[in-house]
């Protein structure tokens, strides 16, 4: 089998459109995100995590792209590949930890596939 780290990494760089949406860590930033984004004064403004703003429609439009893109990886990619790819990315061969890795292969693929999945320095096993 041909491996699918090539294409998780093309899906796993998209970022989502941020049609009014923006970040902002400080009132300055948020004043401009707002303008910048174009966001009325009677437009109300809502808060997710990560300091990411914005209108109800935008907010639903970006996690609508992260549910798309999720089921994309899971669709197109093969969850040792996944576990592979970010075991390197959360650097787990320095913590001798593989917990955010496998995690992140529960979260596209579920338990039971993720425990198909070839660990290395695994602390706890999968429930």
């Amino acid at each position: 089998m041909q491996s699918t780290i090539k294409r998780y990494r093309e899906i796993y760089v998209e970022k989502p459109s941020l049609d009014k949406c923006f970040f902002a860590f400080s009132k300055t930033q948020f004043e401009q995100g707002k303008a910048e984004a174009g966001i009325g004064e009677d437009e109300k403004i809502y808060q997710d995590s990560c300091g990411l703003y914005g209108t109800k429609e935008g907010l639903n439009a970006v996690y609508a792209f992260y549910e798309a893109k999720n089921k994309r990886i899971a669709a197109k990619c093969d969850p040792q590949d996944i576990y592979n790819f970010e075991w390197a990315n959360h650097e787990c061969m320095i913590t001798y930890d593989d917990e955010e890795a496998i995690q992140i292969v529960i979260d596209y693929f579920g338990v039971e596939m993720a425990k198909t999945v070839e660990r290395r320095y695994a602390q706890k096993k999968i429930a």
